[in-house]
């Protein structure tokens, strides 16, 4: 009743408020609409950048794992050649005091020439 007090103050039928009233609602609901639409798509489009995003974070993992897996393979190759290296080092050596060895053998047991008498 006292909507009707003052439309009738205003002099506005109480149809025509109606009307408007129907209007303004009708603007709000499809504004309201608008923005649920935009919101959807918005999460939609986050949704496919989060899955681009996990996809990356896979291939990226799986490079690093690959890379891992390179570098253990150079250490261990590294390991091997450092351990031969000193194999041949241990083994030139050897066979450098075994050559030693026989060439003092041989100077020992060499006949001694007439000059080296006189010394």
């Amino acid at each position: 009743m006292s909507e009707d007090r003052e439309q009738k103050k205003e002099g506005i039928p109480k149809e025509a408020m109606s009307k408007e009233d129907t209007s303004s609602l009708t603007d709000v609901v499809e504004q309201v609409a608008k923005q649920q639409q935009s919101q959807t798509s918005e999460i939609e489009k986050h949704k496919r950048v989060l899955f681009c995003l996990q996809v990356q974070h896979k291939r990226n993992d799986a490079i690093l794992k690959r890379l891992h897996c390179q570098v253990n393979k150079i250490q261990l190759n590294r390991r091997k050649w450092q351990w031969n290296i000193q194999q041949l080092e241990k083994t030139a050596a050897e066979l450098k005091k075994r050559l030693g060895v026989k060439e003092a053998q041989e100077i020992q047991n060499r006949p001694i020439a007439s000059w080296e008498r006189i010394l």
